[in-house]
């Protein structure tokens, strides 16, 4: 790669940056910015062949396609520092993992136990409520929620499960989480019956490969008079948090103060975990030099 044969004189020729190699194609001269133009609309398999035909084809699509086909997928300029790998933004064309919801399942509309581990079902256990019962609708305006009216209610005793991420299998890699460490939003809906106070927690761990915790978030809440028969917010967002992140693991919990049979404790729904773009190493659109 870098090189091209010359049948004339039977040997093969060093890349010239200020040649125009690569940029003639069936006898007619391409700048450099309409061939990048091109390569924005090529689907991204083919995108990775079309590096492999010469250096500046190379140059071309890993200086500057894959920012521009990353800022594309996620509706904004993402442009980090220079020496983030292009494979990063190859990563956000192909998984898009940043600033979706990552929680799976997050307000029970596949039943109770899809992506979810069962801790504890104290008393008449978990149930879902479509729509919630006792309490007003969720708010139509959440994209959290894609229009639907799903949520999880507890019992009289305690219920508890949880959901871990594999960071990695979302498509961040390693250079991502240490190197960029973006900003982790974890956020969750709850409330309760308008008769009924009761309790509520939730709560995210940041772990190593190895299960080490780097940094964790505890919310509990006592859902009691005034505070009975709307739907409260809850937010948490990891910063700084060190290298080696690789798991998130989240839970939530809750049980009624009354210890009433049925489904008279804490409902939560919109369970939402999203990385966002680091917005310090954003800048505005600037292009690079791509002729």
């Amino acid at each position: 790669m870098g090189q091209f044969h010359d049948s004339t004189m039977g040997e093969r020729i060093e890349f010239d940056e200020e040649s125009d190699n690569g940029l003639v194609l069936a006898d007619k001269y391409l700048p450099g910015e309409l061939l990048s133009y091109i390569f924005l609309y090529v689907d991204y398999k083919s995108l990775l062949n079309c590096q492999l035909v010469c250096k500046r084809w190379q140059i071309l699509i890993q200086s500057y396609v894959w920012r521009k086909r990353a800022a594309f997928s996620v509706g904004r300029s993402v442009l980090f520092t220079k020496n983030v790998p292009w494979h990063v933004y190859y990563l956000i064309c192909k998984k898009k993992p940043f600033e979706r919801n990552l929680i799976k399942n997050n307000s029970g509309e596949h039943g109770i136990k899809k992506h979810w581990k069962i801790l504890e079902e104290g008393g008449d256990r978990w149930t879902v409520e479509n729509p919630p019962l006792g309490v007003p609708l969720l708010p139509s305006n959440e994209p959290v929620f894609e229009g639907k009216k799903f949520c999880f209610a507890t019992s009289y005793r305690k219920c508890m499960k949880a959901q871990t991420i594999d960071l990695e299998e979302e498509g961040f890699t390693p250079y991502v989480l240490d190197e960029l460490q973006p900003p982790i939003v974890v956020s969750e809906w709850y409330s309760c019956r308008w008769d009924c106070p009761a309790l509520y927690e939730c709560g995210a761990t940041l772990l190593t490969r190895n299960y080490e915790p780097l940094d964790s978030f505890r919310f509990t809440d006592t859902i009691e008079g005034e505070k009975q028969n709307q739907w409260h917010h809850v937010t948490h967002e990891f910063t700084n948090y060190g290298t080696g992140l690789r798991i998130i693991c989240f839970y939530h919990e809750g049980v009624d103060r009354s210890f009433w049979a049925g489904h008279y404790g804490s409902k939560m729904a919109g369970a939402s975990i999203q990385v966002k773009i680091p917005v310090v190493l954003c800048s505005d659109d600037k292009e690079s030099n791509i002729s």
